[in-house]
């Protein structure tokens, strides 16, 4: 199975310069051969706070030339909490997450493929301590408790760690917050995982941790400049191509014609 990854568009109307890239994007995946395009999320410039973009975001995804799976980001949902007794600028909002699913669909789901188990997990009710997390982690259990032997991909919007998988790693809000990371990792222990792939921090990283391979797909969108962001990968916009097969997978990084390389402090949008 060959999968276009996407992550962080940024689409709304109020920002043409990100939609220009998606364009490019869907232009991509059209003459890429591949079976699937997943979203990792941040779909929306931020519905957050202005929940009209997402119905911006989808027209803009019509006619897609594969079949097209998404995750919600913050921006799509609000955030998790970044520590416990902790809340988040944008706090994760119920009531836009059930509009997403009658928009988007499921913002967790499964996906069997070539002998691989991918699971697609909502990054941001990870910690909220809702009764939408508690349903995720009673799926997510089921879901591995079938696994079997199979090599096992999770696809998630935030990235689980930066190098320790045991430390709060900083700034806080760029990964999965350390409590839900360890409950997390105590049971993909348990199966044979072979892949991460997040978006969310706007860079490229791609490594092996453990025996795990950690990908950070970069937005389609755009760049946060040095000043603004510490850089810890590299700092572009693309897309990924993943091919999985029962032997392994490949992962290629893909910087399409058509899709500029924006830095976000230089085109004066506020998000």
């Amino acid at each position: 199975m060959r999968i276009v990854l996407v992550s962080d568009s940024h689409l709304a109307a109020s920002a043409p310069a990100f939609n220009a890239n998606w364009r490019a994007a869907k232009a991509f995946a059209a003459r890429a051969g591949a079976d699937l395009t997943v979203h990792l999320g941040d779909i929306t410039l931020d519905g957050a706070r202005d929940s009209t973009q997402h119905a911006f975001a989808l027209a803009a995804c019509g006619e897609w030339p594969t079949p097209l799976r998404f995750l919600p980001g913050n921006h799509d949902v609000g955030d998790n909490p970044p520590s416990p007794g902790a809340t988040a600028d944008e706090p994760l909002d119920l009531d836009l997450l059930a509009q997403y699913r009658r928009q988007f669909g499921p913002d967790h789901w499964r996906l069997a493929a070539e002998g691989w188990l991918i699971l697609g997990l909502n990054a941001q009710l990870l910690g909220s301590g809702t009764a939408a997390e508690a349903e995720q982690w009673a799926w997510f259990d089921s879901e591995l408790a079938a696994a079997a032997e199979k090599p096992v991909a999770l696809f998630i919007h935030k990235p689980l760690f930066l190098d320790d998988p045991g430390t709060a790693s900083v700034p806080l809000i760029r990964y999965v917050p350390i409590e839900p990371r360890r409950r997390l990792l105590e049971r993909l222990a348990r199966v044979e995982l072979r892949l991460v792939v997040s978006g969310h921090t706007h860079q490229y990283l791609d490594r092996v941790i453990d025996g795990v391979r950690h990908i950070w797909v970069p937005s389609t969108a755009f760049i946060i400049p040095d000043d603004k962001q510490d850089r810890v990968g590299e700092k572009l916009t693309g897309l990924g191509l993943l091919e999985l097969t029962p032997a392994g997978s490949r992962f290629d990084l893909v910087c399409p014609e058509g899709i500029a390389r924006h830095d976000i402090c230089e085109l004066g949008i506020t998000m």
